[in-house]
């Protein structure tokens, strides 16, 4: 007869719901932001315009990016103790918000030279589309860090549950004391010995 398999749980930080939260509100700024460069492209005269591949790059990767950081957030969320599955499915979805957050670094760091060539002039949507850039790469830049920090505290819940199972083993063979057969096979004599 098998004995049924109880599920392996990970006791989690409690910081780690407070940052899950952090990063979908992230993600959903990130497509509010998305929004906000969708309406300056449409409003931005052509003549003082960076381009259209790059407005359009920068709206495609906050739209994208938006929807990633929700699910990071979310996969972070964990009410109780979580399980192996939940576990390795927070640390992949934070490792890609994470990758996607350096994507978006790069492809900003790309666009702050070409709003920076028409900031000789004061031209609104030049002035808007370099507050907007801005306040897109703090966001991007504060996503990657959240979504570094909440993997490594996922990763060490593994290392956690190993140093408890050996520490556990150890003080399980502490405690239990041998019995006469093992005491008299180690010490390699058959004379009995007496015990109180």
């Amino acid at each position: 007869m098998q004995k049924d398999k109880i599920p392996r749980t990970y006791i989690l930080k409690e910081e780690t719901r407070a940052m899950g939260a952090a990063q979908i509100m992230f993600g959903l700024i990130h497509s509010a932001l998305g929004m906000l460069w969708v309406f300056l492209y449409n409003l931005e005269e052509e003549q003082y315009s960076v381009g259209p591949v790059g407005m359009t790059v920068i709206i495609f990767y906050m739209l994208v990016s938006g929807s990633f950081f929700v699910n990071s957030g979310s996969s972070s969320v964990i009410h109780g103790n979580a399980t192996t599955c939940q576990v390795v499915l927070a640390i992949v979805a934070n490792i890609l918000s994470g990758f996607v957050s350096i994507i978006g670094i790069i492809i900003m760091g790309i666009e702050f030279p070409a709003f920076e060539s028409l900031g000789n002039k004061y031209i609104w949507s030049n002035m808007a589309g370099m507050m907007l850039l801005q306040i897109s790469a703090a966001c991007t830049i504060s996503e990657m860090i959240l979504a570094i920090i909440v993997a490594h505290w996922f990763r060490r819940v593994f290392d956690q549950q190993k140093l408890w199972s050996e520490g556990s083993t150890s003080s399980k063979s502490i405690l239990e004391s041998p019995s006469q057969h093992e005491m008299e096979k180690f010490s390699g004599s058959s004379e009995p010995t007496l015990m109180e």
